[in-house]
């Protein structure tokens, strides 16, 4: 089973800190390390006790890290 959860106002998918961890291939802790210092997007929802991002923004986040991590 694979439950997701979605915005209702957007259609957007939110992720976990662990999916956005996975995705971005940085370890949960870095991951929410960076959010609490802007680094990465912040949470857009809590949800029973889970902290939530919005996927397609941190999709083009990952996106651009990868861009900086390859013209470096």
């Amino acid at each position: 089973m694979r439950p997701t959860i979605i915005d209702a106002d957007t259609g957007h998918d939110l992720w976990t800190a662990q999916q956005c961890a996975e995705f971005s291939g940085t370890a949960r802790g870095t991951f929410t390390s960076y959010a609490t210092r802007g680094r990465a997007p912040e949470p857009v929802a809590k949800l029973h006790g889970l902290t939530l991002w919005d996927s397609t923004e941190v999709t083009e986040w990952a996106a651009g890290r990868r861009k900086r991590n390859r013209d470096s």
